[in-house]
């Protein structure tokens, strides 16, 4: 991913309890991500923030409030990487489409730590009702953006389809790569993964993929 861009030194109040929030909010991705939940502790995410242990209570109710903010971060994050790597490419309502599994199973987004971090936070939200809370908002979110980028492609293929029933399905099969690719990336390759999302996409819109 290149060189971590070093935080400018924060000086007045509002920009210190920000940079100390961010602190704290990386040092949780980058445990869950090395150690997962169960060895996800104050103290770990402390020592991967470089902070002291009462700064979680200083600006969090308690150890989960803080994994649900870290998670809502990651995975706001991401989402943004995405929608400026397609307002980068621009081009037709199709392109951008099949863009979204490219940028999704690539850098800056596709790395180990975000792949790690996922595994991890996804686990946590069978346990944790604020984490459960922020996946059911962002992620419906999610759906509705990739509803609207189907009926647009639609509209422009001028197929009729079930775009709502067409964005689960690709979401599901990105999910489920994510995590085949996570937990053993021998069994499909990134460029597979790839593949396989663009000829999902061309039978819910009866287009052709020309790679």
């Amino acid at each position: 991913m290149g060189r971590t861009k070093k935080r400018a030194r924060p000086h007045t109040q509002v920009e210190i309890n920000e940079y100390r929030r961010r602190l704290l909010v990386d040092g949780t991705i980058k445990s869950m991500a090395e150690r997962g939940v169960a060895g996800t502790t104050v103290r770990s995410i402390c020592d991967d923030a470089g902070s002291s242990r009462g700064l979680i209570a200083h600006y969090y109710a308690n150890k989960e409030e803080l994994v649900a903010e870290a998670f809502r971060h990651l995975f706001t994050t991401v989402s943004r990487q995405v929608r400026e790597g397609q307002d980068r490419l621009g081009g037709t309502a199709l392109d951008r489409l099949k863009a979204l599994p490219r940028l999704i199973f690539s850098p800056p987004v596709f790395t180990e730590l975000n792949r790690h971090a996922f595994l991890a936070f996804w686990h946590e939200i069978r346990f944790n009702p604020a984490v459960r809370q922020v996946n059911k908002e962002l992620y419906l979110d999610y759906t509705r953006r990739t509803e609207a980028s189907f009926a647009r492609a639609a509209e422009e293929c001028d197929v009729s389809i079930d775009y709502r029933s067409a964005a689960i399905g690709l979401l599901a099969l990105i999910d489920g790569l994510w995590l085949q690719l996570s937990i053993d990336d021998k069994t499909v390759s990134r460029g597979k993964a790839f593949e396989l999302c663009l000829r999902y996409i061309d039978s819910q819109l009866g287009s052709s993929t020309a790679e």
